[in-house]
């Protein structure tokens, strides 16, 4: 063998040699059997364990219902769960099937116990809102699953250290306890979107965790020490729950990182409509749906000197060619003074006036302008149904809303959802534009022209949804029983009286008329026939030309 082949033999394991010597002094340093002992008695399923697992995740579970971040920390001081994941941790490490088994339960328990106390306190509990902790929970990303490695490191090394457990076990809770709690609220809300996303964020977390503990001890050397049988295939089995936990995470993280682009490009984009460099972004906020085509909804609020008053429409339209899915946006425009002479003559005043004018001034302009974010603010939360635009102007206090197609909500109901609007915000002139869909029939009752209140006023509402659709003149038609009914329609016929009753509410909402006759066809089979005779009992309305 040649000189300069031995010094490389020689030279390469240097780096490893010297980092084994520094793990075998700190593999010296642990007592691992009485770390193995106390892991032990601390994973096993008992009394307290179970006890302590109903009062933390109480606690945790009014805590999310108030949205109070400091209750939820009070509740993870217990930490009831630390102990059978150290264990199931550690038994991986020496490859302790019986210890395995005995976690599994354990945490199996606790899991049941503390979902049966948190599905009881929602179910019973007057306070069922979605909060913002929760929500927060209903899916894993990538800063939980940090929480989880650095808690399990953390957890592991207090362990076998034997020091600062109690502190530790407050982290390793806060990544278990509020995702299991959130779990029990979506299965008692019937809300299971929420519970299955909380649900695998627990399982992630509590994977994560038991993994990096796995590692921790290994690299301790408990793996060496406590299974002299340390073959290739145990090696295999951690590798294995390496791969089972990422998958999901995966998954999760590339979903994750979607939502981080379009967010990204979203913001870039929202100010693309606005011409002025003044325009500014305040309040920014992308939801995504859960699964599906569902919109993607965008919301925001921009600082304008100049209302746009078809920013969302063209927003809507540019974001959803860029990600090929439809996208809903709602923006905020607050209108902001630009103008350099007001602006100084403002100053000057303020410089004359006394030192208390101005700030009180000051302040009544803040508080007009929060008043009027909040009633924008309010009128978008009362308008129920999904929205293809909306422009609200607080200084003419005039806001228009045109509705994006819902299923089961007719004219009428928009017609009813104007009327509340204006009654609830007085000051304010609504106009809510309904999205064009089929005109339905008015039906009499059989051997009737008689419209009756019911019939008035659908014929009202009809009307009032045509003009908002830009409607002026309509045909009303009757239809005939046979061709040969078309020679006798005229003013004495039932048909023509219908009609005739009908066209004249019509004209009184503002609308023209002309009636007509019309001879439809019907099938051979009998309810071809039946749905034909129904139609001689119904008057139809069309758009004229």
């Amino acid at each position: 063998m040649s000189t300069t082949e031995e010094r490389r033999r020689t030279r390469l394991p240097e780096w490893r040699r010297r980092l084994k010597v520094a793990r075998w002094r700190g593999i010296r340093q642990i007592h691992h059997n009485e770390v193995v002992e106390h892991v032990h008695e601390e994973g096993a399923l008992s009394g307290r364990y179970i006890f302590m697992n109903v009062m933390s995740c109480g606690i945790a579970i009014l805590g999310l219902l108030l949205s109070s971040p400091a209750v939820i920390i009070g509740a993870m001081l217990i930490s009831p769960l630390m102990g059978p994941i150290m264990l199931m941790g550690f038994s991986l490490a020496i490859l302790e099937l019986a210890a395995l088994r005995q976690a599994v339960v354990s945490l199996a328990v606790g899991t049941l116990v503390s979902l049966a106390t948190a599905f009881l306190i929602v179910f019973f509990s007057p306070l069922t809102e979605i909060t913002t902790e929760i929500l927060s929970r209903a899916r894993p990303n990538f800063f939980d699953l940090m929480v989880a490695v650095f808690s399990g490191l953390a957890g592991g090394y207090a362990v076998i250290h034997r020091k600062g457990e109690t502190i530790v076990g407050v982290a390793i809770a806060t990544a278990l306890m509020p995702p299991l709690a959130v779990t029990g609220f979506g299965l008692a809300t019937a809300q299971f979107q929420i519970a299955g996303g909380a649900f695998f964020l627990f399982m992630t977390n509590l994977l994560a965790i038991a993994l990096m503990v796995t590692v921790l001890s290994r690299f301790y050397g408990f793996g060496e020490r406590h299974s002299p049988r340390h073959t290739a295939w145990q090696n295999a089995l951690i590798v294995g729950v390496f791969v089972a936990l990422s998958i999901p995470l995966g998954l999760s993280l590339r979903d994750i990182a979607y939502e981080a682009r379009v967010r990204d490009v979203a913001r870039d984009m929202l100010l693309t409509p606005f011409d002025s460099s003044e325009a500014r972004v305040t309040d920014f906020d992308v939801t995504f749906p859960r699964s599906g085509p569902a919109r993607i909804n965008v919301r925001a609020t921009v600082l304008t000197p100049v209302r746009v008053p078809d920013a969302e429409l063209g927003l809507a339209a540019q974001l959803s060619e860029r990600f090929r899915r439809k996208v809903n946006v709602v923006v905020d425009q607050l209108l902001i003074d630009d103008d350099v002479s007001s602006e100084t003559a403002r100053l000057a005043a303020v410089a004359e006036s006394s030192f208390g004018a101005p700030m009180r001034a000051q302040t009544a302009q803040l508080e007009a302008i929060a008043a009027e974010r909040r009633t924008e603010r309010e009128l978008r939360l009362a308008f129920p149904y999904e929205l293809a635009g909306a422009d609200i102007n607080p200084q003419t206090r005039r806001a228009v809303f045109s509705a994006a197609p819902t299923a089961g909500v007719s004219l009428p109901a928009y017609k009813r959802l104007e009327e509340g609007l204006a009654r609830n915000f007085p000051d304010w002139m609504i106009r809510v534009d309904p999205p064009r869909s089929e005109i339905p029939p008015i039906e009499f009752a059989p051997d009737s022209a008689a419209l009756g209140e019911i019939r008035t006023q659908l014929a009202a509402d009809l009307a009032w949804g045509l003009q908002r659709w830009g409607v002026t003149r309509v045909e009303v038609v009757a239809v005939l029983p046979t061709p040969s009914a078309a020679q006798g329609f005229n003013e004495a016929s039932l048909g023509h009286r219908r009609a005739e009753a009908l066209a004249t509410e019509l004209e009184k909402a503002g609308l023209e008329t002309g009636i007509v006759g019309e001879y439809r066809a019907s099938g051979s089979t009998p309810a071809d026939r039946a749905a034909a005779v129904q139609r001689t009992n119904q008057i139809f309305i069309r758009p004229a030309g």
